[in-house]
């Protein structure tokens, strides 16, 4: 591995590179699934040496670990959203979710997440770690407490319309605006918010 001033960048051109590797990774990842990717096709992609891909994440686990990620602040999106009012957190947890799919910073992130999580085992798995940490963290854990199924429910509704729209881009759902689909479904997402945990 080298790791000498020539091959590693420094200050801004290391974190511009870093940023490079993770999305030529992303890409990699939700296109060739997990064994199919190699750290030397994700270098290619990358247009860097595969010496750097170690010396920024250790191995083909933690790069794959740095690319399956939800956007930064997503968690503390939804803790926002579900600590507002109670009769109007269905439409605002849909809008902020989809929101992320919408947007050009984020949604290619969620496309790359959703197409891993589905297509590989170690997807899968990483998708099952995230969701526990964001469950897990005092913002979301406080907001959801007595009603953590419905949140659930209410999230599993929205990630089973994301996929429709913005990776099997079914039509007619794929073509809706933003805000009549967040009409159509606030109203299902409120219901699995208002519902008590069962016993």
């Amino acid at each position: 591995m080298h790791t000498d001033d020539e091959t590693v960048p420094a200050g801004r051109d290391a974190a511009r590179t870093r940023a490079r590797i993770v999305a030529a990774a992303r890409q990699e990842f939700a296109t060739q699934g997990f064994r199919g990717a190699t750290m030397r096709s994700i270098a290619t992609a990358a247009g860097v040496d595969v010496a750097l891909l170690p010396h920024y994440f250790g191995n083909k686990d933690g790069l794959f670990a740095a690319t399956v990620d939800l956007p930064a602040g997503a968690a503390q999106a939804v803790a926002d959203v579900l600590s507002g009012p109670r009769p109007t957190q269905g439409a605002r947890l849909a809008r902020a979710y989809l929101g992320l799919w919408e947007d050009p910073a984020t949604g290619e992130q969620m496309v790359a997440l959703a197409r891993v999580a589905i297509g590989s085992a170690q997807g899968t798995d990483r998708l099952r770690d995230i969701l526990g940490v964001t469950i897990a963290g005092p913002g979301v854990a406080r907001a959801i407490e007595g009603r953590r199924q419905g949140f659930l429910l209410a999230m599993t509704h929205l990630v089973g319309l994301a996929v429709v729209r913005y990776v099997a881009r079914v039509p007619p759902v794929s073509s809706f605006d933003l805000e009549v689909l967040v009409e159509r479904v606030a109203p299902a997402v409120q219901l699995h918010l208002d519902t008590p945990d069962a016993p």
